[in-house]
């Protein structure tokens, strides 16, 4: 938790930082771009001078997005760029559940997924088993937007599961969601 903290006061100052060193200074902090990926691809997206700007955000973001094709291989195992505008109907509380569970490589087991979004009727939950035990949670429907609660449930259950790791969040409109290794 303390090298995550080391964000906030690392290369202070508005100095230049590359983005090779912003991707350093993350992967010390258990955040790091998978090996598929590399620098060259981040900068196809987003370009040089934008990755090089002050600041962590759009290293995060980076780090936190997928692949822009199929298969959307994240770019980092334990973090999530998500856009909580994103309920589309049957399986968008199934892809965070799954997610959620992939980003704690392992330490949260959850299983046997199924989950029902009805925006106009404004019904929605989610269910799977968490080591072995039926979980079932109904979700507030607001447009298309994700019930932000939702996140709640799982920081509680991955402290049960794993006292040892936690959910880190920002406080933005989207969010970028870690489990930091280490």
């Amino acid at each position: 938790m303390i090298e995550w903290m080391r964000l906030a006061t690392v290369c202070g100052g508005g100095e230049r930082v590359t983005i090779e060193n912003k991707l350093r200074t993350l992967a010390d902090c258990g955040l790091k771009l998978n090996d598929q990926f590399s620098v060259p691809d981040l900068v196809e997206s987003w370009g040089r001078k934008a990755l090089d700007e002050p600041g962590y955000n759009l290293a995060l973001v980076c780090l936190g997005m997928t692949q822009e094709e199929p298969p959307w291989t994240p770019h980092c195992e334990n973090l999530w760029h998500f856009d909580t505008e994103c309920m589309e109907g049957d399986g968008s509380y199934l892809r965070i559940a799954m997610r959620m569970a992939e980003m704690t490589q392992g330490s949260l087991p959850l299983s046997d997924f199924q989950d029902h979004v009805d925006v106009e009727e404004r019904k929605a939950w989610l269910r799977f088993k968490c080591q072995g035990k039926l979980v079932h949670i109904d979700c507030e429907v607001q447009d298309d937007w994700v019930d932000p609660s939702i996140f709640g449930r799982f920081v509680d259950l991955l402290a049960k599961c794993d006292p040892n790791k936690l959910f880190i969040r920002t406080a933005r409109a989207d969010r970028h969601l870690a489990t930091p290794a280490g």
